[in-house]
């Protein structure tokens, strides 16, 4: 069903693409063409001596000549829709500058093997998002204190991301998803990619401080 649909998708934006370049050719490839067989019928009268042959290919000749004329009148008409193009991208402009808000967000989820409560701030700076995280875990007798800068591309909804963190485990702890041995406090790195679901967004990653992440999280835009 989704490659049904894709392809569908596909073809109305050939057709919205095309249609448009086919519909501004069309009358001067016409008029082209019927210019062409005028001439050819006027080498054609000359040579004739038949009056029933000649008053045939002068009919042919005004028939042509009047479908010209009717082209021609349509050409002018075209031109008004080349001219509202760069008015049109002005706005498409616009609105994709309009669409790049910052986001504040709201998140829980998992990081150094406890629970997450944390809050994103990120803005848009050119193609991607930059901004900071800040947050605490709570687990079994211990706490992490979880701060952070990240960088994310969004693709219009499903997202990647790379990210500079700093683990504060309130002591040593062992097991934490991911990671093996002992794990004290410092700095890591990690991957995360999620999707936005409305003002909902979840992720997932991994950091080597914190070990396996995941977050969902409630979006607002300033």
């Amino acid at each position: 069903m989704k490659k049904v649909f894709m392809l569908l998708l596909l073809s109305v934006v050939l057709l919205s693409v095309c249609a448009p370049s086919f519909a501004a050719t069309y009358p001067k490839d016409k008029i082209s063409k019927l210019q062409k067989e005028v001439s050819s019928l006027q080498v054609t009268l000359a040579k004739t001596k038949s009056a029933v042959q000649r008053a045939r290919i002068q009919k042919t000749i005004a028939g042509h000549k009047k479908v010209i004329a009717e082209l021609q009148k349509q050409l002018p008409a075209e031109a008004a829709p080349a001219a509202e193009k760069p008015v049109q991208l002005q706005v498409t402009k616009a609105e994709l500058v309009a669409a790049q808000p910052k986001i504040f967000s709201l998140k829980g989820g998992l990081a150094g093997g406890a629970g997450l409560i944390a809050v994103d701030y990120m803005m848009p700076v050119g193609p991607m998002y930059l901004g900071g995280e800040a947050g605490y875990s709570i687990g079994n007798n211990f706490g992490v204190i979880v701060a952070g800068v990240k960088s994310v591309f969004n693709f219009g909804g499903p997202y990647v991301g790379l990210e500079v963190s700093y683990g504060g485990y309130s002591k040593k702890v062992q097991d934490v998803p991911g990671l093996s041995g002992v794990i004290d406090s410092g700095v890591g790195v990690g991957l995360i990619a999620g999707t936005v679901l409305g003002p909902i967004a979840v992720d997932a990653g991994y950091d080597t401080k914190l070990g396996a992440r995941a977050n969902v999280g409630y979006r607002m835009y300033l």
